[in-house]
């Protein structure tokens, strides 16, 4: 008691003299906390420009300069080893992840703690420590994640009890940052007000939907001068740099939650740290701190090489000065901006995951409190992609796996509109301004839907800001594969050398989606070639890899066969593929993820048993004489190859499906011609011949997995292709909703929640579950 009441005593007795120098060693601290986050945010910067080495040169710097590692810099690296690891799923690199997220995790508990304890208040919106709850939080559902992908049911149960601390963490945070954007004033989102040249009437693509919302805040007067009053420093930016003007001073800094005394205005040492953040925090903004040029001068028009040429600026009054000033919030402070970001992108990736996890565990979930909601989290997310920042790249990778990824959780055949919701695609600007960011709280779930311009906008701008990468490049090529453009996919992956991609994760992507594109085109020996070349270098799924890729030589060898192309070496198109399936198996055992067999390792076990069984009964020498239906068919349809292919590939596979004939075909098993069926069911509708599609679906495949009886329906359980059967019923709804649109929901909610009921646990059970779930939930929102 006598030490509290002595300790009390002294901290009354300060001098002058001390009171400033604590108040001084306190601004000190936060503006050396906000140089640590921008070296984190621009480390993480490098990696996303395919330059790894710099980045973890620039962090280990930076732990250098603070004499150990510190929170932000050991959640970077966590940050990119979880990025790492996702790309590629190699276990030594999930391994890596993992002990890195966990350090991150206690670092950043510390850290939240102790400022707490002390009042550290470096912000001006949030309370003390909040910063720190967000890189917990960050580090615990990245952890989480990856022990979700362990597909251990020990690490699942611990990757649940993660999540649940983080959903806790993070529903509160997202208040506090709902709060803070509400208490915003209106004129924060712009430095200066426009200058009448900037509102011209000449704007560049990128600002012309956005020039609505920007001149109704030019017209405003107390706008204006509110602007004028503003403590922002003055930004002065060229083509080939960037300059803060000398206003970047301790007493106009954004990063500073309180007034500073007249001292510490003229102490030298905190105004030359308060301009490096600005130039820093400028830098990063404008794309030029990870030594490139600034990103303006590299903005595109539209995807694809034939688009290539920038924006023309000499047609148009726009600058890189008044672009900053118009896309970003140049009135953020960088912890500020940090909280947001990473608190949106969180919780929003965390009620995505949710909302799409099968009913049976997110009923359980629900119960101890757990509860996801698709629109909400990825209206986060967007909000999340406006920041020039890790998060918002994070985010975007996100949404481009989420709507154009190797398989689509939103089906571009399933455009079903959200019930009495506006489709005007004037609802929102289709650039990255920040004209008012609380825009995308009221985003429609038709523009979740369908974001069109607005995704293609973003990544044009990742691909500005990071030009040496490969990864905005593939995501670019996939988004082209999206829209049917294949050639032009192929032609963009082709414009890069493989073996100039630093990153081996990008590397193997690019490689198997060059050979998912071939595939899609009917290129299959190609394809073929490049999944072989993809095991000399990839440590994941040698089993997969080869099989897919005797697969494809089974189906040139097939068109041969057919007719349909001519070719010498036809015979070892037959060789290589009879060589290629048998070899699979073999490699169960090696490049295994976390020493288990991936659920497409399975699923290829499995049909060649199938074959081998078929060939015994058949005598016959060869195993390719034994197999069916091509079983590139089916690979096909699990990367979403039939929404890729245009008219001249869907009418081949509907020739290699129907007129292909051999020993194995005329055996007429029945599972085998389901299996045909319903991808001859997919191609014809694909082709627009929903009539003859339906019919087979309702004469030849649906019979054989359930009746109705007294009106209750009845399944008939079937194991040999598990996949297929789920499929068949999402397949039918999709008939359901070509036929007949919105009256036609009831009817299209019911083949989806059969297709529920009938699904089980089986290899590709995940996938289809989840797409038949998101259907599910557009459905009943509709009705």
């Amino acid at each position: 008691m006598f030490r509290v009441l002595n300790r009390f005593k002294s901290s009354k007795q300060e001098s002058p003299e001390e009171i400033e120098k604590r108040k001084r060693d306190d601004t000190l601290k936060i503006l050396n906390q906000v140089v640590d986050f921008e070296v984190a945010l621009q480390a993480m910067d490098y990696v996303l420009d395919d330059r790894m080495e710099q980045g973890i040169t620039l962090l280990d710097k930076s732990d250098k300069d603070n004499g150990s590692p510190h929170t932000i810099s050991v959640l970077a690296r966590g940050v990119v080893e979880f990025l790492q690891a996702t790309l590629s799923f190699e276990q030594e690199e999930m391994k890596k992840a993992t002990e890195t997220l966990m350090r991150a995790e206690d670092l950043s508990w510390k850290s939240k703690t102790e400022a707490e304890k002390k009042n550290f208040k470096c912000s001006s919106l949030y309370p003390p420590g909040t910063v720190y709850a967000v890189t917990y939080t960050e580090s615990l559902l990245l952890h989480a994640l990856l022990m979700l992908f362990s597909e251990s049911l020990v690490e699942a149960a611990k990757a649940l009890f993660k999540l649940r601390k983080a959903y806790s963490m993070l529903t509160q945070i997202i208040n506090l940052v709902q709060n803070s954007e509400k208490r915003k004033r209106p004129s924060s989102h712009n430095i200066k007000p426009m200058t009448p040249a900037d509102n011209s009437s000449t704007t560049t693509a990128s600002s012309k939907s956005s020039s609505r919302s920007r001149s109704s805040s030019n017209s405003n007067p107390s706008t204006k001068n509110s602007h004028k009053n503003s403590r922002s420093p003055s930004v002065s930016v060229s083509d080939s740099g960037i300059s803060t003007g000398t206003s970047s001073t301790l007493s106009t800094s954004v990063d500073i939650p309180y007034k500073v005394s007249e001292t510490q205005k003229n102490d030298n040492s905190l105004n030359e740290l308060a301009e490096k953040i600005q130039k820093m925090k400028i830098g990063r903004l404008a794309g030029s701190h990870i030594d490139n040029a600034p990103a303006f001068s590299r903005l595109r028009e539209g995807l694809g090489l034939g688009t290539m040429k920038t924006i023309d600026k000499k047609n148009s009054n726009a600058t890189t000065e008044s672009y900053l000033s118009e896309e970003y919030d140049l009135h953020q402070a960088t912890i500020d901006e940090f909280i947001a970001s990473g608190t949106n992108l969180c919780y929003g990736i965390l009620q995505v995951v949710l909302s799409l996890i099968p009913p049976a565990v997110g009923a359980v979930l629900s119960v101890v409190g757990f509860k996801g909601s698709r629109e909400e989290g990825l209206r986060l997310i967007w909000k999340a992609t406006r920041q020039r920042n890790v998060h918002g790249c994070i985010g975007l990778l996100a949404l481009m796996f989420y709507y154009d990824g190797p398989f689509q959780f939103t089906d571009d055949d399933f455009d079903i509109p959200a019930s009495g919701k506006s489709t005007d695609d004037n609802e929102l600007p289709l650039t990255r301004s920040y004209t008012n960011p609380s825009d995308f709280n009221s985003m429609s779930n038709d523009k979740l839907l369908h974001p069109g311009k607005l995704l293609e906008d973003s990544l044009l701008q990742a691909r500005a800001l990071f030009p040496h990468s490969a990864l905005w490049l593939l995501n670019e090529a996939r988004m082209l594969s999206a829209r049917g453009r294949l050639d032009d996919a192929m032609a963009l992956m082709e414009s890069i050398d493989v073996n100039d991609i630093h990153m081996r994760q990008v590397k193997v992507l690019m490689v198997f989606d060059k050979a998912n594109t071939m595939v899609n085109i009917h290129d299959f020996e190609r394809a073929a070639e490049e999944l072989i070349f993809l095991t000399g270098f990839s440590d994941w799924s040698h089993a997969f890899y080869t099989y897919f890729a005797g697969c494809c030589y089974l189906e040139k060898w097939r068109m041969c066969e057919l007719g349909l192309i001519e070719s010498e070496n036809s015979q070892i198109y037959k060789e290589h593929a009879e060589k290629l399936i048998l070899a699979a198996p073999g490699l169960l055992s090696k490049k295994t993820f976390r020493s288990k067999n991936l659920p497409l390792d399975r699923f290829m076990a499995r049909k060649v048993e199938q074959y081998k069984t078929v060939q015994s009964r058949l005598g016959c020498k060869f195993l390719v004489d034994a197999i069916a239906t091509s079983p590139i068919h089916e690979i096909m349809y699990f990367y979403n190859g039939y929404n890729r292919m245009n008219k001249d590939g869907l009418v081949l596979t509907k020739r290699l499906l129907t007129e292909y004939k051999n020993d194995a075909t005329e055996l007429h098993d029945p599972d085998q011609e389901l299996i045909n069926n319903l991808l001859l069911a997919i191609t014809l509708r694909r082709l627009n011949e929903n009539d003859k599609g339906c019919k087979i679906l309702d004469e030849k495949v649906l019979p054989q997995l359930f009746t109705l009886q007294n009106g209750k329906v009845k399944y008939i359980k079937k194991d040999n292709d598990p996949w297929a059967y789920p499929t068949a019923f999402y397949e039918r709804a999709l008939f359901a909703w070509k036929e007949g649109d919105i009256e036609k929901l009831p009817e299209i909610r019911e083949w989806l929640v059969r297709g529920q009921n009938y699904a089980d646990d089986y290899e590709l059970s995940t996938r289809i579950s989840m797409k038949v779930k998101a259907a599910l939930d557009r459905v009943e929102e509709a009705l």
